[in-house]
């Protein structure tokens, strides 16, 4: 099996050098996922509204779909 097949299934790799492990090889798109993970996890207003959200849905704070639209006007 070839690397980017064996990554291509959101594994990732571990490249040692004397049983350390120094490099992790991934697919670009888990990369990009890890990224975009980061960018929202350092946002404090993001994280904030996230938390407001969760919350939110725990209290069953909630629309339905249709209620939604109707509430956007579509």
């Amino acid at each position: 099996m070839t690397l980017p097949d064996r990554t291509a299934k959101d594994q990732i790799i571990a490249v040692t050098r004397r049983n350390k492990e120094v490099l992790a090889v991934m697919s670009w798109e888990l990369y990009e996922g890890l990224l975009e993970t980061l960018e929202v996890l350092s946002d404090p207003e993001l994280m904030q509204q996230l938390r407001t959200a969760v919350e939110d849905v725990k209290a069953g704070r909630t629309y339905s779909l249709s209620d939604a639209y109707e509430r956007l006007g579509l």
